[in-house]
C-alpha cells in the first residue's frame, strides 16, 4: 500500500446464521482483543448481525493490506459508525452512519501518505459482507 501504487482492495465474507453470541464469530481468539473498547460498547445490545459486520469490515481490511486475521491484527482495525453532515452526535448515535475505519500505528504505515481506507459493509440475514479500498483524502476526512 506504500507509495503510488495501483488501487487495491480486500472483501471479507462472514456466516452468522445460527450463531447467537459474538463469540462464537471469532472462535477461540478473545472477544476484547478482536474487538476494541469502543467497538464492545458501540455493539453492546446489538444483534450478532452487527458484530459480523464489523468483523467482516476489519477482515475486508487486513486482506487489503495483505495480513493474516489474528486476533491482535483484527484489533489493530476499529470500524465505528462515522457521523454525518446530517448528524454530528458522537460514534455512540444509533442512527444508521457510514462506517469509518481506523487503523492503529503499525497498520496505517501501511497505507500510502495521502491514502485513507474505506469500508463498506453490507448484510443478508446469513451474511455480513464488506469491501475495503485505499483511496486519496477527500475534504471530509479532515473533519474526523
Amino acid at each position: 500500500m506504500t507509495g503510488g501504487g495501483p488501487l487495491r482492495w480486500g472483501s471479507a465474507l462472514v456466516g452468522f446464521a445460527g450463531l447467537t453470541r459474538p463469540q462464537e464469530l471469532v472462535g477461540a481468539m478473545p472477544l476484547d482483543e478482536v474487538y476494541t473498547a469502543a467497538e464492545r460498547v458501540r455493539s453492546g445490545g446489538a444483534t450478532v448481525q452487527h458484530w459480523a459486520g464489523r468483523l467482516a469490515g476489519k477482515r475486508a481490511v487486513l486482506r487489503l493490506l495483505g495480513l493474516a486475521p489474528t486476533a491482535a491484527r483484527l484489533g489493530q482495525v476499529e470500524v465505528l459508525p462515522r457521523p454525518t453532515a446530517a448528524c454530528r452526535a458522537t460514534a455512540a448515535c444509533r442512527d444508521g452512519h457510514p462506517p469509518a475505519v481506523r487503523l492503529a500505528p503499525a497498520l496505517a504505515e501501511l497505507v500510502r501518505p495521502d491514502g485513507r481506507v474505506r469500508v463498506s459493509i453490507s448484510h443478508t440475514d446469513r451474511r455480513a459482507l464488506a469491501m475495503a479500498i485505499c483511496s486519496t483524502r477527500l475534504p471530509e476526512d479532515e473533519e474526523t
